[in-house]
């Protein structure tokens, strides 16, 4: 059964769990509801905010459990955006309509975060008007990508990984460039049940990769889910990461 951003939902690969997409978690061990926007899990190992639905840590690997629910005291995203002065992420580059934020919980060599200026959630608020926005955000994390690398002007781009992630950690929308090689994979898996070899099956973000996303709005003015099932694109966006942690490993 595939879900959608909106509705409570059989999670695939988890049978028996049903949780509510948008934003919303029930604890059965604490009895509560809690809401994205309000509260996040944070990783007893490392001290990164995870989404309430999520039971890996995408920066350690550490399991994730209703008991590390907190509230949100400030998000650090939207503080970078207000200039707050106060952010965990060291800044990069800020215009009147976007802002690079070197990520404080990298996944590889170098992991950026390109934001727009304006308010907007999360990539389920991004319509077909908003695709050259993307491709501007796009260029200018390269930008700043190329020039944390030093490379010169006449040599390639680097390997990356840049998409959006959902559900997101933070609370507004921002386009992740992560340079090869990669530390961890959790990152980027197409479906919530992601399979381990090494542990149980978990519940991680689903990464759009920032492509895929570009068509989606073209054809379709909104992005939506990946299906539940879906082994063709599974197996395509494994081979594309692996495919770039490779390039990155042999530069």
């Amino acid at each position: 059964m595939a879900w959608r951003w909106t509705r409570a939902v059989l999670v695939p690969g988890f049978p028996s769990r049903v949780q509510q997409v948008r934003g919303h978690l029930h604890s059965a061990s604490l009895q509560k509801f809690f809401t994205n926007k309000t509260h996040k899990k944070y990783c007893e190992n490392c001290g990164k905010p995870s989404a309430l639905l999520l039971e890996r840590c995408s920066y350690c690997g550490e399991a994730l459990s209703d008991s590390q629910i907190a509230a949100m005291g400030r998000d650090p995203l939207l503080e970078a955006v207000l200039d707050a002065g106060t952010s965990d992420f060291d800044e990069l580059y800020r215009s009147f309509e976007l802002l690079v934020l070197k990520h404080r919980y990298p996944v590889g060599r170098e992991h950026l975060l390109v934001m727009p200026k304006d308010t907007c959630y999360d990539l389920r608020q991004l319509r077909r008007r908003q695709v050259p926005f993307l491709k501007k955000m796009y260029q200018k994390g390269m930008e700043c990508l190329r020039s944390l690398c030093m490379l010169p002007e006449e040599a390639p781009d680097p390997p990356v990984a840049c998409g959006f992630s959902y559900p997101a950690d933070y609370n507004h929308l921002h386009l992740h460039l992560v340079a090869a090689p990669f530390t961890r994979l959790e990152l980027f898996a197409r479906r919530r049940g992601y399979p381990h070899s090494d542990v149980q099956p978990s519940l991680l973000p689903v990464f759009y990769p920032l492509p895929e996303v570009e068509v989606q709005l073209q054809k379709k003015g909104i992005v939506r889910p990946h299906p539940a099932l879906d082994l063709a694109g599974e197996e395509a966006q494994s081979q594309w990461i692996s495919r770039l942690d490779s390039q990155g490993r042999q530069g």
